[in-house]
């Protein structure tokens, strides 16, 4: 398998999306893998900070659910239901977090939050808010998140037809988002691993005003996955795009090349730094190296890949 990611402020003035892959292997045959997308709202570094906070506090809830006694000492099947109740029950945590640390100190905004684990034969899907997931099986796109603003609100009702004017006008009002007052209700569901062949996540600018058979004809005109982005993120501007793009994208046949984690739009930072100073461009591709120090178990055991969007 192969993950690829990309993100471009397009026409803002600041980047308030971000984004990682991360793998956690639990022993010599079995990893957990993830992709998450966190599309920011609340201007200037408002939004980066709420984007950032969101996935350092999704991270650490994934990583404290996988290196729990009960996690360990369970069955496969328990330890799938331990992700879907992680995936499930973490958002509420995040919304909290947010709110609270906007009424702190007065910087009001939110986040979306959209991710897939991968765990054995299983996908995890969730999200809240507008970042959708797609899946590609046999050349077909099939939305596998939630997509949650007025506007498909307003599809589900037959009040509004998807492409229409109404539909756009609608189109970036959120319905969930975290950060704000009161529970929020965020979409999961659990799929085979043979659901897909491919699966991205992006925020809603890498898609832009394209349609479902729009982007299905852009992912599967390209001659590789790697140009694949960067075509998906012009064809998005062409339709009038201008908010921040962001995507990462995983294809299960493909073999992983390093290379694409070392180009000079990304740099190298620790985790703990990135998130310390978050007016940092966060950060790519990160191997956490092992601490001179003697080494907790948590180190003994995994090994963390993170990657992040920077600023262009």
């Amino acid at each position: 398998m192969a993950f690829y990611f990309a993100s471009e402020m397009n026409k803002r003035s600041v980047n308030e999306d971000s984004y990682c892959h991360m793998e956690l292997r639990i022993n010599l045959e079995a990893s957990v893998s993830a992709m998450v997308v966190a599309d920011g709202m609340g201007g200037l570094s408002g939004g980066k900070l709420y984007s950032e906070s969101a996935l350092k506090l999704w991270y650490r809830g994934l990583l404290n659910t996988i290196m729990s006694e009960n996690f360990r000492d369970c069955s496969l099947h328990q330890q799938i239901d331990a992700l879907l109740d992680f995936s499930e029950n973490i958002f509420e945590k995040i919304n909290r977090y947010l709110y609270k640390k906007g009424l702190d100190t007065g910087n009001k905004g939110g986040t979306t939050l959209s991710a897939a684990i991968h765990f054995w034969d299983t996908w995890i899907i969730a999200n809240c808010g507008d970042s959708p997931i797609y899946g590609m099986k046999n050349g077909t796109l099939t939305l596998l998140s939630e997509i949650q603003n007025v506007a498909s609100q307003m599809v589900k009702k037959g009040m509004a037809r998807e492409g229409s004017a109404l539909f756009y006008q609608n189109k970036n009002r959120l319905t969930e988002y975290l950060g704000k007052r009161g529970e929020v209700h965020p979409f999961c569901t659990r799929l085979p691993q043979d659901a897909a062949d491919a699966i991205i996540i992006g925020s809603d600018g890498a898609f832009g005003n394209l349609t479902m058979e729009e982007i299905e004809h852009v992912l599967n005109g390209q001659p590789s996955s790697k140009a694949l982005l960067k075509e998906l993120f012009e064809q998005a501007k062409a339709s009038g795009e201008e908010d921040n793009q962001t995507a990462v994208l995983f294809v299960r046949d493909e073999e992983e090349n390093p290379e694409l984690f070392c180009s000079d739009l990304y740099q190298n930072l620790r985790l703990e730094d990135a998130f310390q100073n978050p007016v940092t461009p966060f950060c790519s591709y990160t191997e956490i190296t092992e601490s001179k120090k003697e080494m907790s178990l948590k180190e003994k055991l995994f090994r963390h890949r993170w990657t992040g969007g920077k600023e262009k």
